[in-house]
């Protein structure tokens, strides 16, 4: 067995002949982070038999983490998910013998970390971290039930309040990608987390315009929340969630989630709605538990070279809060010009 770094057509046709199990395998994906980000490295690794028939394949981006002399390997960055592509009708079984090309890959690579985002069981030759989760929630068969069985009292009177107050949910907004990326830059100076460029949104649009819907919400003829969601399969996946921060006393995200959900349970060929990855927040954590989400896991599984260690790129982490105060107190016009820059830098 050998792997090859193949061209982004030759994945496209590899990718063809696979199940991916989340959309950010999609090829889309990556053809999406080398038109925003090209100076970011993208390897498209192809496992090959004898009879040169692929056994896996693992997308791959190289990143240069913050505070790292060297860079890492993520399986996807940008994304929720990332992990390997079976071909169709093949029973691949990762063992040590399966994953050998990759570890010779790894070991002659400049990367000091590979981080692959499993929601699969781990593999048991790499390190694995649970840093993060993900909450999913089977729909029932009408959203009557959904109302009174399986969101929380909680939830209910969230969505009674935003009703009360006059919170009015938009969908199919002419203007929303713009509507979207201005609610976002303001809630991600709040929290203190760097921006993607500004073409990253509108560069999503344009690759997955029929597989992703942006929902609005106004309050006093203000636009205060958007949610942008992908959708992949069965699966509805909430991407992103923000909020204008002056609003954050009105449950806004709640009446959005209340009326997606009536939205896409009209979606007959919808099964399940998922939430994206979590981290370890308490409130995070009620929040989508009130929701009906059930836990899941995902497994970060890591190959490292000696003498390094697992990234911890959360806003937890203490060294970190210096840096996040100061970018808070940034201008907009600042933070729009360093966040990209930043925010290649983050493997998150």
């Amino acid at each position: 067995m050998e792997v090859e770094s193949v061209t982004s057509r030759q994945w496209e046709k590899f990718t063809d002949t696979c199940e991916p199990t989340s959309i950010y395998l999609d090829f889309r994906w990556l053809e999406l982070i080398e038109a925003v980000y090209p100076r970011l490295k993208v390897w498209r690794l192809v496992c090959m038999n004898s009879n040169r028939q692929p056994i896996w394949l693992l997308p791959l981006v190289e990143i240069q983490p913050l505070g790292r002399l060297k860079p890492m390997l993520i399986s996807l960055p940008f994304g929720n998910y990332g992990g390997f592509l079976f071909p169709r009708g093949i029973i691949t079984v990762m063992h040590e013998e399966t994953l050998r090309p990759l570890n010779h890959f790894f070991s002659n690579s400049r990367a000091f970390a590979m981080e692959i985002r499993l929601i699969d069981a781990p593999i048991g030759t790499f390190q694995t971290d649970d840093q993060f989760k993900r909450f999913e929630i089977i729909f029932p068969d009408n959203i009557e039930f959904m109302w009174q069985k399986v969101i929380t009292g909680n939830a209910r009177t969230s969505v009674r309040k935003a009703d009360k107050q006059g919170v009015k949910i938009i969908f199919d907004y002419v203007n929303a990608l713009n509507v979207f990326q201005s609610i976002y830059e303001r809630h991600a100076s709040f929290h203190g987390t760097p921006i993607h460029h500004l073409s990253w949104f509108k560069n999503m649009a344009s690759r997955f315009c029929d597989d992703m819907e942006i929902v609005l919400a106004q309050f006093n003829g203000r636009f205060v929340g958007a949610q942008l969601y992908l959708y992949h399969r069965d699966t509805a996946i909430l991407h992103s969630s923000v909020t204008d921060p002056a609003y954050n006393n009105i449950p806004v995200t709640d009446k959005m989630l209340w009326s997606s959900f009536e939205r896409i349970m009209g979606k007959r060929h919808i099964k399940r709605f998922d939430f994206g990855r979590t981290r370890p927040d308490p409130g995070k954590l009620f929040f989508k538990r009130k929701w009906g989400g059930k836990e899941r896991p995902i497994y970060y599984s890591y190959l490292i070279k000696e003498g390094h260690t697992i990234p911890k790129i959360l806003p937890e982490n203490p060294d970190l809060k210096p840096a996040i105060q100061l970018w808070r107190r940034l201008p907009m016009s600042i933070t729009r010009r360093l966040g990209p820059c930043l925010r290649m830098r983050i493997p998150t």
